[in-house]
């Protein structure tokens, strides 16, 4: 699945090990997650904001919903590179998507997720609107 209306780039790179696949002898589900946090997480620091900041801006993110299309079997041995990229931009929120791909070919995808996080503050515990600085790398980053 190629990303058609968003400029992708590589936000994680991992090797799917024996202990996280299941008895089906594929990555397990919650093992796909672990690699889609950690593109979530070098998706936000491509667009400025940084996660060893939080406790001083006391400002941070929260998942809000996920979406997976499982698309191609990943089995041990596997090496798995994550691409992603934003759709959307909302007042507080951003969507993005993310799919995995093996690096011998990278646009092949074996799973894709959508994703929404809701800027918010962590003191108040609410939405609060997105950073104009990251807005602006963020749809800088958008194809129109």
């Amino acid at each position: 699945m190629a990303m058609s209306k968003a400029t992708e780039f590589e936000t994680a790179r991992t090797v799917v090990y024996p202990w996280l696949c299941d008895s089906m002898e594929h990555l397990a589900t919650q093992n796909y997650m672990k690699v889609f946090d950690d593109a979530a997480y070098h998706l936000l620091a491509r667009l400025g904001y940084s996660l060893r900041d939080a406790q001083r801006t006391r400002r941070g993110w929260v998942d809000v919903s996920h979406s997976i299309e499982y698309l191609r079997e990943v089995r041990a041995g596997d090496l798995l590179v994550a691409f992603s990229a934003v759709q959307r931009l909302g007042r507080t929120s951003m969507t993005y998507i993310t799919r995995l791909a093996q690096p011998a070919a990278p646009d092949d995808s074996c799973a894709v997720m959508t994703g929404v996080v809701v800027h918010f503050d962590l003191d108040r515990r609410q939405a609060i609107e997105l950073p104009d600085d990251l807005r602006i790398t963020a749809a800088a980053t958008m194809q129109r």
